[in-house]
């Protein structure tokens, strides 16, 4: 059941834009351990800082990109201009080098007073488990949760683990998770070709007709490249209307929410598309051997009429070609019209957390009500050009034609769903056994033999479905004998709408 407010609706961030006149058109582009665990009420078990007595932190960032150190250190000093008793010292780690640093801090119980959590819902769940982490329900109001879209906080948001709220989001994780349709559209105009395809059957006799005519000056449709990971982009973006209820289409790990089943043939029908596309020579040819790059270069070059993709992807084509007649649109759905979505279990993740081992916990906490401000989410955004969790932070700043089509895409093809591990968060202390016990060759690797060998997806994928279920079912004997209480009907949803967001307040 959700929960009214005035806070911003998920699926609307395109129309909250519109309506500031954002989208305006404009052109252009571990283990370590520690004596204090977490606690239900942080706010007792540190002293308030002393007045004018300064209380000094350290707030480790991840350093992705050559810009990150410098960004955070800039930030952290228009915060010690307003608390100038808060002294605040930025450490910065690259990525390969960041995790590993953080936990060798804690082991040495010499942690950060703050960290950024890095690694997703994995390292979220190690950093719970550990005890590095210190719950911020103690600290969050109404008021600051009003901060933020519905959802952010609610219980199904990614942003707690067992139920403790554990860092502060920033990034709309939709962004990542976002898999439209690129289109050169002087392509398709020149050969008959107003607007990108709608629906399924459009997309074939669209790619079929442009591949045909053009006689190898240009071909209807690119897949991504040869490794599974990337094939699984065009199978997550052309199944994203298909059966509701069903969840990772793009990885190894596809479940039906419904029933709890092992659900890879759900997939079947888009992976037969791309079969007979291939098979029929519609698809560019080589792509067996591509990397993601060497399609971006043959799209530029306008070899190519359509590819499926992620968002990332539209600044690696105008890095090549600014000047490209690009669109991004929803990719095509079913022709029966759409029965599910895109899925995210969540709008916010995690990212910025309170140390457990830290002393000046008030301090360190208001360092995070300013990364949590509007005030720092627009420089975020402004910095990083991602788009961040809340809609205001965005609003009367210029956006890029290719990002507002992006957003676009986004809130017509994503939907909050529930994860495996909404019901039962024990399913994170064995999940990765499920993962690696997965028959193999694993089913995107099939999926893409299928398509390369011209083999018909659907017989494949029902007898790997029967083999992943027995995994299941003997991976989850295995933890309830290990003293995990899981159960098979943990990981189902029989009352949830695949049509809406899934989200309890």
């Amino acid at each position: 059941m959700r929960k009214k407010s005035n806070r911003a609706a998920l699926g609307s961030l395109a129309v909250a834009l519109a309506v500031t006149g954002i989208l305006s058109g404009c052109s252009g582009n571990g283990n370590g351990n520690v004596n204090a665990g977490p606690s239900n009420n942080s706010s007792s078990s540190t002293a308030a800082p002393t007045p004018g007595k300064t209380v000094e932190l350290k707030f480790s960032v991840l350093s992705a990109r050559p810009g990150d150190e410098a960004f955070y250190k800039e930030q952290m000093t228009k915060f010690m201009e307003s608390n100038p008793d808060i002294k605040v010292t930025t450490i910065a780690n690259p990525t390969e080098q960041y995790n590993n640093a953080l936990q060798l801090s804690f082991a040495a119980n010499e942690s950060p007073d703050l960290f950024f959590i890095e690694g997703g819902q994995p390292q979220a769940r190690t950093v719970y488990d550990n005890k590095w982490v210190e719950p911020l329900d103690s600290y969050i109001d109404e008021a600051f949760m009003e901060r933020f879209p519905d959802g952010a906080f609610s219980k199904t948001s990614q942003v707690r683990v067992s139920g403790e709220i554990i860092g502060l989001p920033v990034r709309d994780p939709r962004f990542d998770k976002v898999r439209p349709l690129y289109y050169n559209a002087d392509i398709l105009q020149e050969y008959g070709f107003t607007e990108p395809p709608k629906t399924h059957s459009e997309f074939v006799d669209m790619a079929t007709a442009i591949t045909k005519e053009a006689k190898g000056k240009a071909y209807g449709f690119a897949m991504m490249g040869k490794s599974p990971g990337v094939f699984g982009l065009s199978i997550s973006g052309l199944g994203s209307g298909l059966e509701g209820g069903v969840i990772g289409y793009e990885g190894n790990t596809i479940i039906n929410l419904k029933t709890g089943q092992y659900s890879s043939v759900s997939a079947a029908p888009v992976v037969d598309i791309l079969r007979d596309l291939n098979a029929n020579k519609i698809i560019a040819p080589g792509w067996e051997n591509w990397e993601p790059a060497q399609m971006h270069q043959q799209f530029a070059a306008g070899k190519v009429a359509m590819f499926i993709g992620a968002a990332w992807q539209a600044e690696e084509i105008r890095k090549l070609n600014d000047g490209i007649n690009m669109g991004i649109a929803a990719a095509p759905i079913p022709d029966a019209g759409r029965q599910g979505y895109r899925d995210t279990p969540t709008i916010a993740e995690p990212r910025y957390a309170m140390s457990s081992q830290s002393q000046n916990k008030e301090a360190a906490w208001k360092v995070l009500e300013f990364l949590g401000s509007l005030e720092f989410q627009k420089a975020n955004y402004l910095y990083a050009k991602e788009i961040v969790v809340m809609p205001e932070a965005m609003e009367g700043v210029e956006m890029s034609k290719d990002m507002e089509q992006i957003v676009k895409v986004m809130d017509e093809t994503i939907r909050m769903t529930p994860a495996v591990n909404t019901n039962n968060q024990d399913y994170d202390k064995f999940s990765k056994n499920i993962s690696e016990a997965m028959p193999k060759p694993r089913i995107q690797e099939v999926f893409l033999k299928a398509v390369i060998e011209n083999a018909d997806p659907a017989p494949l994928a029902a007898e790997y479905d029967a083999k992943a279920n027995v995994v299941i079912d003997e991976q989850i004997k295995i933890a309830n004998e290990g003293g995990i209480a899981f159960k098979r009907e943990d990981m189902t949803y029989p009352n949830w709408n695949p049509m809406e967001n899934y989200i309890v307040e």
